[in-house]
C-alpha cells in the first residue's frame, strides 16, 4: 500500500503522544506507590481519594508497567489487592496488563511494517529469537509459559509482538499465563491489607523458592516448552 508508512507514521505519533498522557497523569499516583510502598494506609487513601477514577487508575499503572519494564509488577499487584480485594484486584490488574500488551504489539507491528524491506539483525534473548519463535507451530504456547516467569516476563511484550503470533492467541496466551503470579500479587495486598501478615510472609517465601527454583532451571523449562509447541 502506498499511503501505509504515512498512516504509520500518524498512528506511532499518536500511540506516543498517549503514552506521554499516561506518563503525566500517573505518574504522581506512581510516585506515591513507590515511596510509600511500606505504608499501605498512604497508598490506599490516596486511591480511595480519586473516587470513581481510581479503577481507570490502577488500570492505566498495570498497562503502563507492561509498556516500561522498569517499573515492578509486584507494586502495582500488591496494590490491586490492597485496594479492590483478591477478585476485582485480579481483574483490574490483569486489564491493565492485557491492555499494555495490545498497545505493544501494536505500536511494534507498526514499527515492523515501517521498517519493512530493510534487515534488522536479531539478538539471541534466553534462547528465544524472532526467527526461533517464527518456526514454531505455536507460539501462543512459548508466550503462556513465558509469562509466567516473573523477571524475565517483562521482555515478552516486545519479544513476541515482532513474532507472525495471532493477537488474540497472544493476548489469551498473556492472560493465562499473568494470571497465577497477579492471583499471587494480590493476595499478598488483600492479606496486608486485613493485617494478615503472617500469611502475606509464608505467601512470600514459598513464591520467592518457586520462582528461584524457576529462575534457576529457566533455560532447560523454556526449551522444553519449546519442543512441546512444535510438536
Amino acid at each position: 500500500m502506498k499511503n501505509s508508512k504515512p498512516v504509520n507514521i500518524i498512528l506511532l505519533v499518536s500511540f506516543i503522544c498517549i503514552l506521554i498522557a499516561m506518563i503525566v497523569q500517573l505518574f504522581p499516583l506512581l510516585e506515591d506507590v513507590l515511596e510509600n510502598r511500606k505504608d499501605e494506609s498512604s497508598i490506599v487513601s490516596t486511591v480511595d481519594a480519586l473516587g470513581w477514577r481510581g479503577p481507570p487508575a490502577i488500570v492505566g499503572l498495570s498497562a503502563l508497567q507492561v509498556i516500561i519494564p522498569i517499573i515492578p509488577a509486584p507494586a502495582i499487584g500488591i496494590l490491586s489487592g490492597l485496594t479492590y480485594g483478591v477478585i476485582y484486584g485480579s481483574l483490574i490488574n490483569l486489564g491493565g496488563i492485557a491492555l499494555g500488551n495490545l498497545f505493544v504489539f501494536f505500536v511494534m507491528h507498526r514499527i515492523d511494517m515501517f521498517f519493512a524491506g530493510r534487515k534488522k539483525k536479531n539478538k539471541e534473548h534466553h534462547g528465544l529469537s524472532k526467527e526461533n519463535l517464527e518456526r514454531i507451530k505455536r507460539p501462543e504456547i512459548v508466550a503462556f509459559f513465558f509469562f509466567m516467569i516473573p523477571f524475565i516476563s517483562g521482555a515478552g511484550p516486545y519479544l513476541f509482538a515482532e513474532t507472525n503470533v495471532k493477537q488474540w492467541k497472544y493476548i489469551i496466551a498473556v492472560i493465562a499465563g499473568s494470571l497465577p503470579t497477579t492471583i499471587i500479587y494480590v493476595f499478598l495486598g488483600e492479606r496486608i491489607s486485613k493485617g494478615s501478615y503472617t500469611t502475606a510472609i509464608v505467601t512470600a517465601a514459598v513464591f520467592i523458592a518457586a520462582i528461584t527454583f524457576i529462575l534457576i532451571f529457566k533455560k532447560k523449562i523454556l526449551n522444553l516448552v519449546m519442543d512441546s509447541a512444535n510438536t
